[in-house]
């Protein structure tokens, strides 16, 4: 028998049931796919910190924080008595429904020189830049589930925001344990892509780079309350020619949204400064790499869908939102970016406050199913998945290597040993340093059911439990059902 028609079987051993599943893929293909995906961590959090939570003391200086915009303040870092950080900031409140449901607010800043001009700098051992947010863990009464999966996904080597555990106090008044994160940005330590200016709008310097997102509306118009959440216009972004199940969109775009309409939203360069000739190219390609995956040679190896997307970062983008089960994966708060004369990558993940069983819609808090068939569960939701993944999907070549790359990771980074050992990470940081019992004496959300919670622990322990026993059937399930792909 010939190589190219040998296969091999690759084993998952499940530490926890002492079962074996079996992966069969193409040996010929195995070790150049394995190759191509990174084997060194990005960032991990836990070594690139001292294990002690810093204590933030921000003076509004009288101002009234509002959604927008940043008032000045100032902020100062502390471990112990001892200053580490100290900067004017500007601050505002930061999220759309979470802002709206939860007691407990996240945050944006920026830093600010003595002038109020924004101005970059490192915050203890965060890379120098002067976009920042204070993430509150409001109905994620682990607490750490933002933080955990950002933390695997560094460790793939995928870029995720860097975070810090935080306790925060504004203008005297303590407001609990949040995480210090950075925003997702174009800079060479978050983003890597090159920098665009307003005249790169031919040739070479229009390809890149960019990132844009399918997202909410919220935060990018000036409109209030939840209709915020879904008004579109060409100035945000534009809408793609195809509805999630490939048929050609007729009716015109922009306005309130309709289920059936997926939307790219401009990042960077943000919609205020991206040029006319951008926007059209960035259209453009969308445009081509959407009319290939729709022809009947989308999966050619040279022509198809891969001359226009970076596999590795869609197929790590799927794992870890599958693996979390994200009820938002793919359809919200989903960013990508295209370098300079570089393919789109899917990338960075964010916002997982609803995953790991922490929505009680009954698709998502059984740990049995598949998110990417999220239009199936909820076909009339207003956000569904757009077309890409369900054709991605059906390329035997994709999930070949998809595959591959659950049996690498399930042998290292999303090995029930080392979730665990992170998760115990993350939590002894917190233990450490008292951070827990005065967080839920100031929010008194324990045993009570906040908006999307599933499980409602009366202590954090038990929220912590159910979190690592869903991890444990979750890594269990797909270990069965990835073979079916």
């Amino acid at each position: 028998m010939s190589r190219q028609i040998l296969f091999i079987t690759a084993f998952i051993a499940l530490v926890s049931c002492q079962k074996k599943v079996a992966i069969t893929v193409d040996e010929k293909s195995v070790s150049q796919q394995l190759d191509s995906f990174p084997k060194q961590a990005f960032w991990h959090p836990i070594s690139n910190y001292t294990n002690k939570v810093p204590t933030a003391y921000i003076s509004t200086k009288g101002n009234t924080i509002v959604n927008e915009p940043k008032v000045q303040s100032v902020i100062q870092i502390q471990i112990g008595d001892t200053i580490v950080f100290k900067s004017n900031i500007g601050i505002e409140y930061r999220g759309s429904t979470s802002f709206r449901l939860f007691d407990q607010k996240s945050y944006g800043f920026e830093l600010r020189d003595k002038l109020d001009q924004d101005t970059d700098s490192a915050i203890m051992d965060f890379p120098k830049q002067s976009d920042f947010i204070l993430y509150a863990p409001a109905n994620d009464k682990a607490l750490i589930r933002n933080t955990l999966i950002y933390d695997l996904s560094n460790q793939i080597g995928m870029y995720a925001t860097r975070t810090k555990y935080i306790h925060l106090y504004i203008d005297g008044a303590y407001l609990g344990l949040y995480v210090l994160m950075e925003k997702i940005k174009r800079d060479k330590s978050r983003v890597n892509i090159t920098k665009m200016s307003s005249t790169d709008n031919t040739g070479t310097a229009v390809t890149g780079g960019y990132i844009f997102k399918i997202d909410k509306s919220a935060g990018d118009n000036d409109i209030v309350g939840w209709d915020a959440d879904a008004i579109y216009t060409a100035e945000l972004g534009f809408r793609s020619l195809y509805d999630p199940n490939y048929n050609k969109i007729s009716y015109l775009p922009y306005g309130i949204k309709k289920g059936a309409e997926t939307y790219f939203m401009y990042e960077y360069p943000k919609y205020d400064a991206i040029s006319t000739d951008q926007k059209k190219y960035l259209q453009s390609y969308i445009g081509e790499l959407e009319e290939v995956l729709l022809s009947s040679s989308f999966s050619h190896p040279t022509n198809g869908y891969s001359k226009y997307i970076d596999e590795q970062s869609f197929i790590d983008f799927l794992i870890l939102n599958e693996f979390a089960t994200n009820p938002d994966g793919y359809r919200l708060s989903t960013f990508m970016s295209k370098d300079r004369l570089g393919k789109l990558k899917m990338g960075p993940i964010w916002d997982f406050n609803l995953a790991f069983g922490n929505d009680d819609r009954p698709a998502f808090f059984n740990s049995a199913n598949w998110v990417f068939n999220f239009n199936t569960y909820y076909p009339n939701d207003t956000w569904l998945i757009h077309f890409w993944w369900k054709k991605l999907l059906s390329d035997p070549s994709f999930t070949s290597k998809l595959k591959v790359r659950w049996v690498q990771l399930r042998g290292t980074t999303l090995s029930s040993n080392n979730i665990n050992k992170t998760i115990d990470q993350h939590i002894n940081i917190l233990k450490t340093n008292n951070s827990i019992k005065p967080h839920f004496e100031r929010w008194k959300i324990l045993g009570v059911k906040l908006p999307f919670n599933n499980f409602v622990g009366n202590t954090h322990q038990e929220e912590l439990d159910y979190l690592k026993s869903w991890i444990t059937k979750r890594l269990n399930w797909i270990d069965a059902e990835i073979v079916k792909l």
